[in-house]
């Protein structure tokens, strides 16, 4: 498991001017899990979703609290 509190893990979606904004919220204590060393778990996601992302729209992840 990459967090400790699953239940506090949502994930919601924003369209704004043709860019498809992720935004994970995720517990507080959490936050330094999701963002990993250096970042590269918070970097993996960003590059899964752009990849994921058609060529029409741009793909942002942010992570809150």
């Amino acid at each position: 498991q990459l967090v400790s509190n699953t239940e506090k893990i949502s994930v919601t979606s924003v369209e704004q001017d043709g860019t498809t904004v992720l935004r994970v919220h995720v517990a507080a204590q959490d936050l330094p899990r999701i963002i990993g060393e250096q970042g590269k778990i918070f970097r993996a996601l960003r590059n899964v979703a752009t990849v994921s992302g058609t060529s029409q729209y741009d793909v942002v992840v942010d992570i809150a609290q």
